[in-house]
């Protein structure tokens, strides 16, 4: 039996040595090998590692033909609106067009969607601005956005071929006063939009237009009836709600920091384009309109409610000014307060103590002065 344990004991104390010495002894290091950069293998390239790169160059082609032909279609749409009423435009007026890169150059680009028409030379105006703002169609994305928001929101108006005519009276017309026609569902839009409107603007009526599609503002009931006679009431209504807004104002569209007289008389033009080739039943307002203005005489009555109008109108910004020029003197008297305040602080105490003694004799002075002028 001791000979047992002492074999297993000479066994362990062997496994032992053997297991210190293989610690003992260090592996042996892996050497690197140097690899030319001749000899690394590339994988060729292929065509669907450029995906994103062809996408992305795919929608900038796409994107550009697009916007091309959006404008040439629009191009092409105001040409075509426009072919219908020149030969009446070309009747009223002695200059239709720029003329100024050839004399069939009548049409200016502004943009894509948007072309300029110039006209002068008529008796009774100065000149007029047609702004022909089309459909997006060059803008895909604007175009697809406008005509979701419309859909959502009443705020976003839907993309539309519109015609915004600004045209500027004479300026020796006598009469002046504020008329406006709005299709219904512009009207609060337009009546707070417009300072014209909204100051002297009153809503009035008349019997050939329909109450139910249009709004009629006035400064009285007399002055909407002289002004949208039997003829001008047959065009809107032949309109068939194309008509957005008519205003006849000699007030400034915005409001101005001053005001003081009327201007001359300018009449804004707003509509749909019709989708038939042909003449546009308003245009014809264009000629008619400044005619009759001309030829209007104002009643009494109606000549004292628009200068009563005025009157309020000249109060109103008076004292507006007023107020202006009292915030004005007001904070130049705090900004020399503050520094006559810094001055003091950079004194001597003594010459402090005469500066205040100094205001304190001011102040009294002024107190004797306020309990003089009670008394």
């Amino acid at each position: 039996m001791s000979k047992l344990f002492t074999c297993l004991a000479i066994a362990a104390t062997a496994s032992v040595a053997s297991a210190v010495v293989n610690e003992n002894v260090a592996e042996p290091k892996k050497a690197v090998v140097d690899v030319p950069a001749d000899n690394v293998m590339v994988r060729p390239l292929r065509i669907m590692d450029f995906q994103m790169e062809i996408v992305l160059i795919s929608v900038f082609i796409l994107y550009f033909f697009i916007w091309l032909r959006g404008k040439k279609a629009n191009l092409n749409r105001a040409k075509g609106w426009l072919n219908g009423q020149v030969d009446y435009l070309q009747s009223q007026f002695a200059l239709v067009g720029d003329k100024k890169s050839s004399d069939q150059s009548i049409l200016m680009m502004d943009g894509p969607d948007c072309l300029l028409l110039y006209v002068s030379g008529r008796r009774n105006v100065q000149f007029g601005h047609w702004w022909l703002k089309l459909k997006p169609r060059n803008d895909i994305l604007t175009y697809f956005s406008t005509t979701v928001l419309s859909k959502l929101t009443s705020a976003t108006k839907p993309a539309a071929d519109r015609v915004e005519l600004k045209l500027h009276l004479d300026k020796g017309l006598a009469e002046k006063f504020v008329v406006g026609v709005v299709r219904k569902d512009l009207a609060t839009e337009v009546f707070k939009k417009r300072f014209d409107l909204n100051r002297v603007g009153k809503i009035a009526s008349n019997k050939a237009i329909a109450s139910s599609e249009y709004t009629i503002y006035a400064e009285t009931q007399k002055l909407a009836d002289s002004i949208l006679t039997s003829k001008v009431a047959d065009i809107i209504n032949k309109s068939e709600g194309r008509l957005e807004s008519l205003v006849i104002s000699s007030l400034p569209e915005e409001e101005p920091e001053m005001f003081e007289t009327d201007s001359y008389i300018t009449i804004s033009l707003n509509f749909l384009m019709p989708t038939s080739a042909g003449f546009d039943p308003l245009v014809e307002l264009v000629g008619d309109l400044p005619d009759a203005i001309s030829q209007l005489r104002l009643t009494g009555d109606v000549k004292t409610k628009i200068n009563k109008n005025r009157e309020e109108l000249g109060k109103e910004f008076a004292k507006k000014l007023a107020a202006d020029r009292a915030e004005e003197l007001a904070k130049k008297k705090a900004e020399a307060k503050r520094a006559e305040e810094e001055r003091v602080k950079k004194l001597s105490p003594a010459e402090q103590r005469k500066w205040e003694e100094k205001e304190r004799a001011r102040n009294m002075k002024k107190q004797q002065k306020k309990q003089g002028r009670k008394m």
